[in-house]
């Protein structure tokens, strides 16, 4: 006949509850470390095909927003987040545009170019100039026909434009995977360190 004690079976049920506890407190604290910084990772992944800032990228994040369903992790259910970028068409100016100023001198011939992929500077047409649009910055532009007017503003691509870029897509992706690895491997490391004292 075995016999079990009583006061080992509470100590047990006890440590089992608080290892469930640890869980859930580390997919939460992950879950808000994915709110904090998976911008800066989306960033990162965007600015390695993209010659744009990184500040650019962070300045279309509108936030991180609850979308349909929700994830279960053990006891603990989670709600599905996604990031929610927002922006115009931008202008070669957030492309490390060349040149950044009208010449000196009026009448010396420029070629305005950017570096829309990283790297790869082009010239953005061959009758692009610079001229000061309605808010004064200096923007390229292009005439639509033989004559001085109409004119328009040339356009690149907007943040959520660049996001569905497959290769960037598929950075952020990594990123996200990695840098939510170690979160979770870090939250998991102070919950058993904790349960060690």
């Amino acid at each position: 006949m075995m016999h079990i004690s009583v006061l080992k079976y509470d100590k047990l049920t006890k440590r089992l509850h608080q290892m469930n506890k640890d869980a859930e407190n580390v997919v939460k604290k992950t879950v808000s470390d994915f709110k904090s910084r998976a911008p800066a990772w989306v960033s990162a992944a965007v600015t390695e095909t993209y010659g744009i800032s990184k500040s650019d990228v962070k300045s279309a994040f509108k936030g991180a927003k609850k979308i349909s369903g929700t994830v279960r992790t053990s006891n603990t259910e989670v709600d599905n987040i996604g990031l929610e970028y927002v922006g115009r068409v931008l202008t070669a100016t957030h492309f490390k545009m060349k040149p950044a100023a009208l010449p000196a001198k009026k009448g010396i011939p420029y070629q305005v170019s950017a570096e829309i992929f990283k790297g790869q500077r082009k010239v953005l047409a061959s009758d692009a100039f610079l001229g000061n649009n309605k808010y004064g910055k200096l923007i390229p532009f292009q005439r639509v026909g033989a004559a001085r007017l109409p004119i328009i503003s040339i356009k690149t691509l907007s943040i959520p434009q660049m996001l569905t870029n497959e290769t960037v897509a598929a950075n952020i992706q990594q990123n996200i995977e990695a840098g939510l690895g170690k979160r979770v491997e870090n939250h998991m490391n102070q919950a058993l360190n904790r349960a060690s004292k």
